[in-house]
């Protein structure tokens, strides 16, 4: 009976340890913003329309990924939501743009687009 209980006790022990031992997660890339998680290292962004901006912080060249939040087909009337991915842009005049100066493709050392799935 005395090592009923004490497999019991150890069983219950262990699975204490389990539920309470935190998740382990690598710290996030500061170059990718995900609003969803509520990770915008490089700040938010207000531009035309309801349309907001989650912003990673830039790299050497100036561009920066972006996460894109508004309206969906709805308009005003439907409603408001983070996209599901980031966008390599750079920052013109205050806005945020997909095309740099000259027609240039912003250089973000990765690909243009990532996506969250």
């Amino acid at each position: 009976m005395f090592e009923l209980r004490a497999g019991i006790a150890l069983a219950m022990a262990a699975a204490a340890t389990l539920i309470l031992s935190p998740a382990a997660s690598a710290d996030p890339d500061p170059h990718i913003p995900n609003a969803n998680e509520d990770y915008c290292p490089g700040g938010q962004r207000s531009d035309y329309g309801g349309i907001k901006y989650c912003l990673g912080i830039s790299f050497p060249s100036g561009a920066f990924y972006a996460q894109r939040g508004g309206f969906g087909a709805a308009g005003p009337f439907g409603p408001w939501r983070w996209g599901n991915g980031a966008t390599c842009m750079v920052m013109i005049d205050g806005t945020a743009q997909y095309v740099g100066p000259s027609g240039s493709v912003p250089d973000c050392g990765g690909p243009q687009s990532i996506d969250f799935g």
